[in-house]
């Protein structure tokens, strides 16, 4: 074999290699999984009142309600969220409801501590139901991640109309979850209208066996 001849062949074989090893790095399980960064989490029970106030958009009850709902679930609430409303017209600017709702939080050991610290009352109710208390190693863990959601997204099917909902969401609710926020624009304005759909994207915490 020439000199010529034994450079190409070592070439072809160090190409052949090369891409290979590339192939194996972009490969779609080993991206997937590192993109996903499973952490271990439990469901959080909680109960919460949110008043909505807009200025600029007329809700029905069944429409405010299934906006709240689906982006409770979008960001990581179960399909058991229970929404309770007060004093509830066929078309509001004005509403009042009771948000009860299980969401993802890092099985860390203060959250686990805080979900199975109970009060008097607590421990009360659960006697008069013959309810046993869950104990810490009790908890059910599940794999969970961190997610990217934008209120653009459109699963979510929100419009310019929406801005005030989302804000006061962010505001009184989304704070009481596992939510980082990455990216804040909204600009909400019941004198000049809303222009765009809300701007708001944010890192939810949601589960990855449960969805």
């Amino acid at each position: 074999m020439n000199i010529l001849s034994r450079v190409l062949c070592i070439t072809a074989v160090s190409l052949s290699v090369t891409l290979s090893s590339s192939a194996v790095a972009r490969s779609p399980e080993r991206v997937s999984s590192e993109a996903l960064q499973i952490v271990e989490a439990v469901w959080k029970v909680q109960s919460l009142n949110f008043a909505y106030s807009g200025y600029a958009t007329v809700y029905s009850c069944d429409a405010l309600r299934d906006k709240v709902r689906d982006i409770l679930q979008v960001l990581g609430a179960r399909e058991t969220v229970r929404i309770r409303s007060w004093g509830c017209t066929d078309m509001l600017t004005h509403g009042r409801m009771e948000i009860t709702l299980e969401s993802p939080v890092e099985a860390t050991p203060e959250n686990v501590q805080a979900l199975t610290t109970y009060d008097s009352t607590q421990q009360l109710v659960a006697r008069m139901r013959n309810e046993r208390l869950d104990r810490a190693e009790e908890l059910p863990r599940f794999p969970a991640t961190w997610k990217t959601v934008s209120m653009r997204d459109k699963p979510l099917k929100l419009g310019p109309a929406d801005c005030e909902l989302v804000e006061q969401l962010r505001r009184d609710v989304l704070p009481r979850m596992s939510i980082r926020v990455e990216r804040d624009r909204l600009r909400c304005s019941p004198v000049f209208g809303n222009i765009g759909q809300p701007q708001l994207r944010i890192a939810a915490l949601v589960a990855v066996t449960d969805r």
